[in-house]
């Protein structure tokens, strides 16, 4: 299996914009089509990254590693552009003469585990606290062995979907600042057990994959209030994705790779951008572009953060890390 999953870091791209299609939705006017249908998913789309990352976790760090320098690793690939979005939210509201909430619970990556009555300044963060409390649980149990991964993940499983019962939701993919920490769980554990299974997949076999996840996804996700079987198309879009990551296919070109590689920024960033547009520039007269203009404003604000804080930020933990 190829070690740059390109087409991987591709998808990334794609499921970081379906989120944002998904906020956008609440301020935007789309016409009733399969689109919206599909945009009204765009929730799902961290539950492909939960999945993606513990495929990657897995795939970098399959064996001995310092855990320390792990999870520093880890704390530098996220943290620097939470605090700066997060400081950006404090600030508007102060400016705003707003109420602030969960400045401690943001700070600290525990607004995942109820620690709050709701989202809190930037909203989407929560997963960060979930995505920590993952790697936390990697570096500390030896979750190493395939049967041990396949159990711990079906366990997972069952609990995670109790517990969201438990607080009146119809499936677990629905936890969010409510134990969203236990979402992930399952999900990293199932990309790990991907990672695992993945080198044995043929070539024509993880293309008939692709091909069958994308028609999946075109169906079950215009489905409303799609659940778990959403999931499917994900893994197999995954593991097609990981075992082509060589091939000469549309995924693997620089173009999508590198929309992949700021994901991370338009995940972060689009709701203050979308903040922007619609409630702050109206005040001075300005009124809010067409959907299409600010997509391509995320695209731009998102190369800037991603050249200016997160690599710089990254760079200068990670060399300061013995």
């Amino acid at each position: 299996m190829p070690s740059d999953l390109k087409t991987l870091t591709s998808l990334r791209f794609f499921a970081a914009f379906w989120v944002f299609l998904f906020h956008l939705r609440a301020r935007e006017n789309f016409e009733p089509s399969w689109f919206l249908d599909f945009v009204s998913n765009g929730a799902r789309g961290v539950d492909f990254f939960f999945i993606l990352s513990g495929f990657v976790i897995l795939h970098v760090y399959d064996g001995e590693f310092s855990h320390r320098r792990f999870l520093a690793k880890r704390f530098a690939r996220i943290y620097p552009l939470h605090a700066v979005v997060t400081l950006l939210f404090i600030a508007v509201a102060v400016v705003g003469a707003n109420p602030v909430e969960g400045v401690w619970q943001s700070t600290f990556l525990l607004h995942a585990f109820s620690t709050t009555d709701g989202l809190v300044l930037n909203g989407p963060s929560w997963t960060l606290s979930a995505e920590m409390f993952a790697y936390l649980l990697f570096a500390l149990i030896p979750f190493r062995k395939t049967w041990i991964i396949g159990l711990a993940c079906v366990v997972t499983f069952i609990g995670a979907h109790i517990l969201s019962l438990s607080l009146g939701k119809t499936a677990f993919i629905h936890m969010t600042w409510d134990y969203g920490a236990f979402r992930i769980v399952p999900l990293f554990l199932l990309g790990m057990l991907l990672r695992r299974l993945t080198p044995d997949v043929s070539e024509p076999f993880a293309a008939a994959a692709g091909i069958a996840g994308l028609v999946l996804l075109g169906w079950i996700g215009t489905m409303q209030n799609a659940g778990y079987a959403i999931l499917a198309p994900f893994v197999l879009l995954i593991v097609s994705g990981a075992r082509l990551s060589n091939s000469n296919i549309v995924t693997n070109r620089k173009t999508l790779v590198y929309l992949g590689e700021i994901s991370y920024s338009i995940y972060m960033v689009h709701i203050f951008l979308i903040a922007i547009f619609f409630d702050y520039l109206p005040k001075f007269g300005i009124p809010t572009p067409h959907w299409f203009v600010i997509s391509i404003a995320l695209l731009v604000a998102s190369s800037v953060s991603y050249h200016l804080i997160e690599v710089p930020a990254r760079r200068w933990i990670n060399a300061h890390i013995r």
